[in-house]
């Protein structure tokens, strides 16, 4: 009886664990972001939980060890690329240059990442190693060469996932349209309702990123892909319209509605979870705040030891401005001891984000609002003093003030007044935190997790994408070139019988005034001559 009690309870938990036959999946998660790869290690871990063998690249270690998942590294990718970028000073950059130093940043990153032990240790792997890719789908695309080694998108299904949301670029891969009418370039701080003005330097950028990316930044990627692999590719943009599905952070509670094809599905706040237990010096430091306290972060990417001294010099001056009964939590890592800390504010090196801002204590995040973190305020219902400094955050920023969730700080024209101002305006306004807990209820309110959502459809892949692709996915307008997507070819016809029809017109009304007209004048000439 009890040898059969057993063998029904293993069953039941195999049953549980793998609703799915138990797949073997690469994940290519390269980018160079902690708060990237927390998101992309929410999927990674619950696939690994289903029963699924995961094996994934990333440069950073596993958020949580599993039997079910091998991680390779990239060794020594923060590093390096610290070396080579200052993020904090691309706060005064242009839009133009920060396109540009997009660009530079994916080159960069890639070229450094490609040639690791970790990248060539991958590379070694049999052919047929794996039943389903999962890949980013920005900023490292020369990592689309293991799709070629492992025949993603002709033997086995690819998924893309992205953290940093829709963007223009997910369209070169999706055959999706962001219609620039209507819809924010993710550099820019404009809405989807945009001015004559705004639609024009909207439609400007974003066919410069279009221009940009086809004939500068993908053959770029092409070559140290190819350099690599020691072989020639086939065009990157073929690999990316291969890919079956796509993950999205994105939701409209925060980006609005958007035209989007069934396989590019929105998993905006994946990571997000309720909060758990905090560190005994941490809870105890949140416990204490009489009146609250604010939790300041600039996220994963943003150094606060690199900021100028003076801006360092004007935060610490509003923390002691906000006084004793409010307490700070700051994320910080000063490589020598601050100075003058006032008593209100504790450092972290790191912090647990979310449990943090799940605390009941905290009253506002101070954040740069990349999407993540901003995702993660909604989530938890903490409204926002926002302090962008490139990319996305500016875009943002301009949602959440717009939804009065949020006030905006500007990092270059800071001050103390200015600072102070408006946190005490955040947390001393009920409105921010009840509009901001409505958002938070819209972005909840879904018949499943975004987790679920996302591994159920990465296992609909898995069961639909043989051969390589789920054809039900692929949208036709992949296989078109631009002009024939946009039917100017058709219209060129069009326009030629219109003109021709035109033409033709003006010459039998021509030729028949001459019929007319020609005979009176000779018989005036015959007039006058008698």
């Amino acid at each position: 009886m009890g040898s059969k009690l057993l063998m029904c309870t293993i069953g039941i938990l195999l049953l549980v664990s793998c609703g799915s036959y138990a797949a073997r999946i690469l994940a290519i998660v390269p980018i160079v972001s902690r708060s990237h790869h927390i998101w992309n290690s929410a999927l990674t871990v619950a696939l690994a939980r289903r029963g699924h063998q995961i094996t994934a690249i990333s440069p950073d270690p596993p958020m949580e060890n599993h039997p079910n998942l091998k991680h390779i590294i990239i060794e020594g990718a923060y590093e390096r690329v610290q070396e080579v970028f200052h993020l904090e000073e691309w706060v005064e950059e242009s839009d133009i240059e920060a396109l540009k130093a997009f660009w530079k940043w994916g080159l960069v990153t890639c070229k450094l990442e490609i040639q690791t032990k970790g990248a060539k240790e991958l590379l070694r792997m049999p052919p047929d190693s794996f039943d389903l890719i999962i890949t980013e789908v920005h900023v490292n695309e020369c990592f689309y060469l293991y799709l070629d080694h492992f025949g993603g998108g002709t033997r086995i299904p690819v998924v893309g996932i992205s953290a940093f949301g829709i963007a223009p670029w997910i369209d070169l891969a999706s055959g999706s349209r962001t219609m620039p009418s209507v819809f924010a370039f993710p550099t820019l701080p404009y809405l989807s309702k945009m001015n004559f003005w705004e639609r024009m330097k909207n439609t400007f950028i974003t066919g410069l990123e279009w221009i940009g990316m086809m004939y500068y930044y993908l053959p770029q990627q092409q070559r140290i892909a190819e350099e690599a692999y020691g072989k020639p590719l086939p065009p990157l943009q073929e690999f990316a319209s291969n890919i079956s599905l796509f993950l999205m952070n994105n939701h409209y509670a925060l980006n609005g509605p958007q035209q989007q094809l069934p396989g590019v599905v929105d998993v905006g706040g994946m990571q997000c979870s309720p909060p758990k237990p905090l560190p005994k010096d941490i809870q105890s430091f949140l416990d204490g705040a009489e009146q609250g306290a604010i939790f300041f972060s600039l996220g994963s990417n943003l150094r606060s030891e690199k900021l100028p001294k003076e801006k360092l010099q004007i935060l610490l001056d509003t923390f002691a401005a906000l006084g004793p009964k409010v307490r700070v939590l700051w994320k910080f890592d000063p490589k020598v001891p601050i100075k003058g800390l006032p008593s209100n504010v504790l450092i972290k090196k790191w912090l647990p984000q979310e449990d943090v801002l799940g605390h009941p204590k905290v009253l506002a995040f101070v954040s740069h609002s990349g999407l993540l973190s901003t995702m993660e305020s909604i989530y938890h219902g903490k409204p926002v003093v926002s302090i962008p400094f490139f990319l996305d955050q500016f875009t943002n920023m301009r949602r959440m003030v717009e939804m009065k969730v949020a006030e905006h700080v500007d990092f270059v024209t800071i001050t103390k007044e200015s600072f102070t101002a408006k946190v005490l305006k955040v947390i001393n306004d009920p409105s921010y935190r009840r509009n901001m807990q409505t958002l938070s209820n819209m972005l909840r309110d879904q018949p499943e997790t975004p987790l679920d959502r996302a591994v159920f459809w990465v296992e609909f892949t898995l069961r639909h994408g043989k051969g390589g692709r789920v054809e039900a996915l692929r949208y036709a307008g992949l296989d078109l070139a631009w002009y024939q997507y946009f039917s100017l070819d058709v219209l060129a016809v069009f326009a030629g019988v219109i003109m021709f029809a035109v033409l033709a017109v003006v010459f039998v009304i021509r030729a028949l005034c001459r019929c007319f007209v020609k005979p009176s004048h000779r018989k005036d000439s015959s007039k006058k001559r008698q």
